[in-house]
């Protein structure tokens, strides 16, 4: 019997599929490996295309608005004034938060002792607070002994260990380092260049898969370019608006690390809704070894300034720059942040606003054939 041509193609297909999935399994632990290596390749370019994409929206912004008129050498005049804006933030950001930050270490360390043990006093005069409810977890708390003098003599026993780690972490930082560099020299290229470029692409995918999906998958990437931009400069936005916040009235109230507080949330509001909260409980340590009382102040100011912000501002900035109702940004901020972690906070906001316009578009669509 013989067999027809698309039963022996399939077939064939079959054997060589099978042939795959028993090489895949034989030599798996080859291909882990090399895709390890393919990773280390791209990695560094990945890098690139992510700093050539944030320096872009700036760079484009200044192009639009400060050198619109200009006709000659606007790419390169745009870039150096944009270089010139994120180096100034980031020293401004080192000269407050360096001096800041090596002070508070400084009195944490002479104050952790008295602060201990202010703490404790504390706990025994407030033992039957809201009639006893907290008793046991309060007694539990003053149970705890904690001895600063062995905390010292393990430190000090196992510096060698804690001098390795510190020289691996050095290690890390001089290669991530390289890494930023490699992708920086790239992201440049890929400024300079990016109009060639994407006309290059295109000219190759019509070629390849025709020029109606390109022009569709043309359309999907300047949605997706369009909706990471606007939410990335308003993410910004927020955290300075909320810093702004936290550090105006930590100041009217008096209360310690006020600048340094407020560039601290301001750095951690970068995580989408949770980001906040991070910032709170370091300024619960550092407040709390100065003052307790006042670090129960700051939680609470904290808690206005919260609702103030999540139920106002991060809605209508975030929300409305993606195109996103608030109840599908705190949805997205939750799924991404069990898949993902931190990064999957970040990411899956203009991922959802994607997902959602095209959903949109096509019902829309689908409506108009309908009527």
């Amino acid at each position: 019997m013989e067999l027809s041509k698309e039963t022996t193609k399939r077939i064939a297909c079959l054997i060589v599929l099978a042939g795959v999935v028993l090489a895949t399994v034989l030599h798996l632990t080859e291909i882990f490996h090399f895709i390890g290596f393919l990773w280390d390749l791209i990695f560094p370019f990945i890098v690139g295309f992510a700093i050539a994409f944030i320096l872009n929206i700036i760079v484009e912004k200044i192009e639009n608005t400060i050198f619109k008129d200009v006709k000659k050498a606007k790419r390169i005049c745009s870039f150096m004034l944009t270089l010139i804006i994120v180096l100034s933030v980031i020293v401004l950001v080192c000269f407050i938060v360096g001096p800041e930050l090596f002070y508070s270490i400084k009195q944490i360390g002479k104050q952790i002792p008295t602060s201990y043990d202010h703490w404790l006093i504390i706990l025994k005069e407030n033992r039957m607070i809201f009639g006893g409810m907290f008793k046991d977890i309060i007694d539990g708390l003053i149970k705890t002994n904690i001895d600063f003098q062995s905390i010292f003599n393990n430190v000090s026993e196992h510096w060698q260990t804690i001098f390795n780690s510190g020289y691996s972490i050095i290690t890390s930082t001089i290669s991530g380092l390289y890494t930023f560099f490699i992708g920086f020299v790239f992201s440049i290229y890929l400024l300079f260049s990016k109009e060639t470029l994407s006309r290059q692409l295109k000219t190759f995918s019509t070629t390849i898969i025709g020029e109606k999906r390109t022009n569709y998958i043309s359309e999907l990437i300047s949605l997706s370019s369009k909706t990471f931009s606007n939410f990335i400069t308003c993410q910004c936005l927020e955290a300075c608006i909320l810093g702004l916040m936290f550090f105006v009235s930590m100041t009217i109230l008096r209360m310690p690390y006020a600048l340094l507080l407020g560039v601290v949330i301001a750095i951690t509001a970068l995580i989408p809704v949770f980001g906040a909260f991070i910032g709170c409980f370091i300024g619960i340590i550092l407040i709390g070894i100065t003052n307790p009382m006042q670090a129960v102040w700051f939680v609470v100011l904290f808690l206005v300034l919260q609702q103030i912000e999540g139920n106002f501002i991060y809605p209508h900035v975030v929300g409305n720059s993606v195109g996103l109702p608030s109840i599908w940004v705190f949805v997205a901020v939750i799924v991404g942040g069990n898949v993902m972690g931190v990064f999957g906070m970040f990411i899956f906001i203009p991922l959802t606003s994607i997902f959602y316009t095209l959903c949109r578009n096509y019902m829309r669509r689908q409506n108009k054939i309908k009527k």
